[in-house]
């Protein structure tokens, strides 16, 4: 338990800084020109997308999430909210996770809204959201043939994680926290 709570502590003190960073005009312009190219990729690279991303309420989309550790890991990145493919929000994710990973990895994670009240529920306020505390995510799988898994692809919030690069042993979202960051001129 002390162990735990050592990493708890030394986790503030690494993403507390991170939160406070600030976010300029032109790092808002290059996120969302970043996001823009990582959707068009992903329609690209995934069969039968084109629906999904037509349909979607909104796409939360973090073009690069890198995320590392040993046993105990972090991870952090910023994302764009997209809705009918206008950026309308910008967030940091960030997550600190126990257990069984090991390693250092790069990747995106889209979140799709299918779900006016649910993606009303992630803009709301500037408190942080939590994956898993906050709403429940259904992580959709892209098989080998590059088509989507159909079984939870209706759920409010589906989660993408593609493009890894790099080894890690952990490929949950669960705890991920997004907080709503402001532009300044």
């Amino acid at each position: 338990m002390r162990m735990k709570s050592s990493f708890v502590v030394l986790c503030v003190a690494i993403l507390a800084p991170l939160q406070a960073l600030a976010f300029s005009q032109a790092d808002a312009e290059a996120l969302s020109k970043n996001a823009t190219s990582t959707v068009a990729k992903f329609q690209g690279d995934v069969t039968d997308s084109g629906p999904l991303i037509h349909d979607a309420k909104g796409i939360l989309v973090c073009p690069t999430i890198t995320k590392g550790g040993f046993i105990a890991g972090l991870e952090s990145g910023t994302c764009a909210l997209q809705v009918e493919g206008k950026t309308v929000n910008y967030f940091r994710t960030s997550s600190a996770k126990f257990g069984l990973l090991a390693g250092i990895q790069s990747f995106s994670m889209m979140l799709v809204f299918n779900d006016q009240a649910a993606l009303d529920k992630f803009r709301a306020g500037d408190r942080k959201f939590e994956v898993g505390a906050d709403v429940s995510v259904a992580v959709i799988s892209v098989g080998g043939s590059g088509k989507l898994d159909t079984t939870n692809i209706k759920k409010e919030i589906v989660g993408f994680v593609f493009g890894e690069k790099g080894l890690m042993a952990d490929a949950s979202i669960e705890g991920t926290t997004f907080k709503k960051l402001q532009v300044e001129e």
